[in-house]
């Protein structure tokens, strides 16, 4: 995804070594950026523009796929768009049903933080979770025994 960084990087006879010293970040970063496995946050694609003498719309077409539709999108990472409630029921776009393999029937816990919004997470998956917290050897990170919890 991120070739056009690359190629703009040995155009200006850059190592990903000294691109990482002149942004002040790691040059894990600088490969992770090109690989697509993470993006820069708006800062340093201010610095990427300066850089290589950029506009920041030049920038951010770096970070979106050739189709045009994923803009500044890390592996792993998804904005599916807008969900609908209608009578009490949340609307999922498919492409999220699709890439989670969630289908008509499963359940869903509902998340939420109100600082930092709302989260779903297939039921089956929470389940796990709690029955992992539950069997481990501390509960809640204090040591779990007959006398203290």
């Amino acid at each position: 995804m991120n070739d056009k960084l690359r190629n703009l990087r040995i155009k200006a006879k850059m190592t990903q070594e000294g691109l990482a010293e002149r942004m002040n970040v790691s040059r894990q970063s600088i490969a992770k950026w090109e690989n697509g496995d993470s993006v820069p946050d708006i800062i340093k694609c201010g610095e990427l523009a300066k850089i290589f003498d950029l506009s920041i719309e030049d920038i951010a077409d770096i970070f979106t796929d050739t189709d045009g539709t994923k803009a500044f999108k890390p592996k792993n990472k998804y904005i599916f768009g807008k969900c609908v409630i209608t009578n009490n029921t949340i609307v999922i776009p498919d492409e999220a049903l699709k890439v989670f393999g969630l289908k008509n029937g499963d359940e869903l816990v509902l998340l939420g933080d109100s600082e930092q919004g709302l989260g779903l997470t297939p039921i089956t998956t929470m389940n796990e979770f709690v029955q992992e917290f539950v069997n481990a050897p501390t509960l809640g990170g204090v040591k779990n025994n007959e006398n203290n919890y």
